[in-house]
């Protein structure tokens, strides 16, 4: 048995693997928690560990760990053992070649880290019939933006309101880097409600073709917006939209209609229906 993080420890190994859970065949090896006769009722420790298998061969360590999604374990009254059925396959271990066994020996090893408990928490709000607020942005002197605005470059739209959050549009008149000779537009969250971590949006992107009442659109469906990273997630997607939403031949034709005296009529409808919220 071991000290770790406040607590007691022990390995258990199973050479032969954990026949019962599908550990066969396998090296077997499993975190357990001890000595919590004398531990606080409802006592509960969050953990993140690391295996070790010794590489005799290279004078290193081989080390096994969870997915970064599972990587935190919590070990309770009910749940004190956590680790892999499945560490690694016997054929490997006993391997010489490998250096995990040599000369009938082996070495083990965990490395073992609590997690507190930052009172950091986020809530859920659904908005029950969400708003649909529609936004009309008139790019005049198009031909003077797209000599402007060479490929990668881009023009921004006013902002506008949706709820509490403010957004724009993002207008790329030549493409962006990676796509050529075609019109990119991506609607964008500039700020978030104060309390606000993410927003569930769902939007359109529309082109008016100004010699009929029709729209080239994209229905950019239901997407999560957020301006900084969450507690629990380092993702930061402010912008979505197509890249190559019209070739810029047909949107340059005059038989198509999206340009007319030199102007391009685009729209953005959008509607907030899931707010993420943190409290503490």
């Amino acid at each position: 048995m071991f000290k770790a993080s406040g607590y007691t420890w022990r390995l258990i190994l199973y050479p032969n693997g954990n026949a019962r859970r599908g550990g066969g065949g396998h090296i077997s090896l499993y975190l357990a928690i001890e000595k919590t006769d004398s531990l606080p009722l409802g006592w509960e420790a969050n953990v993140t560990y690391k295996m070790f298998v010794f590489d005799h061969n290279k004078d290193r360590y081989l080390t096994i760990q969870d997915e970064p999604r599972h990587q935190i374990r919590r070990f309770h009254r009910a749940k004190k053992e956590s680790g892999f059925d499945r560490l690694i396959t016997l054929e490997t271990f006993n391997a010489a070649a490998n250096g995990y066994l040599i000369d009938d020996s082996c070495v083990f090893g965990v490395e073992v880290f609590e997690v507190k408990d930052t009172g950091i928490g986020e809530t859920i709000k659904m908005i029950e019939d969400p708003l649909e607020v529609t936004f009309d942005w008139k790019v005049c002197e198009f031909s003077r933006v797209c000599k402007e605005k060479l490929n990668g470059e881009n023009l921004i739209s006013e902002e506008f309101t949706v709820g509490k959050s403010k957004w724009h549009l993002r207008l790329y008149p030549n493409g962006d880097y990676c796509v050529k000779d075609r019109l990119g537009l991506f609607l964008e969250l500039v700020e978030a409600p104060p309390s606000g971590k993410k927003v569930l949006v769902e939007f359109w992107l529309l082109i008016k073709n100004q010699g009929s009442d029709h729209y080239r659109e994209y229905a950019g469906g239901d997407r999560w917006y957020s301006t900084s990273p969450t507690e629990f997630t380092s993702d930061v997607n402010k912008s979505w939209g197509p890249a190559e939403f019209l070739l810029l031949s047909d949107l340059k034709s005059k038989a198509s209609g999206f340009i007319v005296n030199d102007t391009l009529l685009i729209q953005a409808k959008v509607k907030i229906k899931t707010e993420i919220t943190g409290f503490s």
